[in-house]
């Protein structure tokens, strides 16, 4: 087998990792520019043609994912938002390019977690299964990060209601004919500075000025219903956009569902969305503080990881929190660099590398989580004497690393044993 070769020749040497002794690792907290990572949103509405359904998706990019340049009133970043819709045959049932900039002032924006760059894209298209590839290319860099889904596509012809899918905004704005626009949250999360967010909605009805009860929950992770607010709805349109609005003091640091429920016992629609309410200081990838302290596994000693999932809710945060400002590279200042860095990397690898694994537990995820993008990816798929597989190469630290799939459904394996270190050590 040519990566036994490989192996028996000495070209590959694993390094024991920090890591597994406890100590943070020295890797570079500084954005290694890699594939711009991004958020979407996908929302379904009624079409005025009956048989197609309009879809609006929603992506969301932080200004640190893209490479800005000098310009001469600030500094610019460029790039191409592509959609592409694949019937089930794997046609393109509809698409779309579109190129963007983003302008800021200084150098200091150019670098922040928290401030996005938000693109839409509107389709007409009939009900049924799709596959939905949507890529975002640097146009400096080059560089593209693409991410692929299963679509499911409602239709919304027939009598009585119907309701479409719901919209998390930022902000609403109501005109003076009394159209509603909304500004797409995408991530759905309350930022560090939201007082509020809004659930905006469309509702269909085949006659008019007739009363319909409407029913907001916010529950909890367990489905306990926390909130309640009611009203009634007296449409003069066959089409009516609504919104809830909900406050951040109402609720407590967590995740949550929205559950709409519209109608009588004649008839009763509902549809759900869930949100986070996030934690002041915190990337907008953390959503689930207990993940986020599972995931310290590779930069934290076992005991401190322990003793923060063991603690209550508010001392637990405590400690998180209290873990990374002693390792904050700038503090005193709004982020921390290092923390940004690490929840990315874990983000990154639960969009890249996830199986029946979650992404940041598989051994590529601990390897780019720790380490960083490598410099270069040599891919073996097809190999008449192996098993699939991959070459990692990091050339500042003079290292390759290789990743086996031995079942053939994409579970990536270090072919350098390393357990037994681990064992050792703990």
């Amino acid at each position: 087998m040519k990566i036994k070769r490989w192996i028996q020749r000495g070209i590959i040497v694993l390094t024991v990792m920090p890591a597994l002794y406890g100590q943070l690792p020295e890797f570079n907290y500084k954005r290694a520019f890699d594939v711009p990572f991004f958020y979407y949103d996908v929302v379904t509405h009624a079409a005025a043609d009956q048989n197609m359904t309009v879809l609006n998706l929603y992506t969301k990019v932080a200004y640190d994912e893209l490479q800005f340049l000098k310009v001469k009133d600030g500094f610019q970043a460029e790039y191409e938002f592509s959609v592409t819709i694949f019937n089930q045959q794997g046609g393109q049932a509809d698409g779309i390019i579109l190129k963007k900039q983003v302008v800021v002032n200084s150098f200091d924006e150019t670098n922040i977690q928290t401030v996005f760059d938000v693109s839409e894209a509107e389709f007409v298209i009939k009900p049924g299964k799709y596959e939905l590839l949507i890529s975002i290319m640097d146009m400096d860099s080059k560089k593209t990060g693409r991410q692929k889904s299963e679509l499911l596509i409602p239709g919304y012809q027939g009598p009585g209601l119907q309701i479409s899918d719901i919209i998390i905004a930022d902000s609403v704005v109501v005109d003076s004919i009394g159209n509603i626009q909304a500004v797409a949250n995408v991530i759905g999360n309350f930022g560090e500075s939201q007082e509020s967010l809004y659930f905006v909605y469309d509702l269909y009805h085949t006659q008019k000025g007739v009363e319909i009860p409407v029913q907001a929950n916010i529950l909890d992770i367990k489905g306990k219903v926390l909130k309640k607010i009611k009203k009634t709805l007296v449409p003069d349109e066959l089409r009516l956009t609504d919104y809830f609005r909900m406050d951040r003091k109402d609720l407590e640091i967590g995740k949550y569902n929205f559950q709409l429920i519209i109608g009588s016992d004649e008839q009763t629609l509902e549809k759900m969305k869930n949100f986070t309410v996030r934690w002041i200081g915190m990337p907008s990838m953390i959503q689930d503080l207990d993940a986020a302290i599972e995931q310290l596994r590779y930069i934290a000693k076992g005991s401190a990881v322990k003793e923060m999932k063991k603690a209550e809710e508010k001392e637990r945060l405590r400690l998180f929190m209290e873990f990374w400002e002693e390792r904050d590279p700038t503090p005193g200042t709004e982020s921390n660099e290092l923390m940004q860095e690490y929840y990315r990397r874990v983000e990154f690898a639960n969009v890249k590398f996830s199986t029946y694994l979650e992404g940041w537990r598989s051994d590529r995820g601990m390897v780019y989580i720790l380490l960083g993008p490598p410099n270069d990816i040599e891919r073996h798929p097809f190999e008449v004497d192996s098993r699939p597989y991959e070459i990692w190469s990091y050339y500042q630290i003079n290292r390759e690393y290789i990743f086996v799939d031995n079942t053939g459904f994409g579970d990536y394996r270090l072919a350098t044993p390393y357990y037994d270190v681990i064992e050792n050590v703990h």
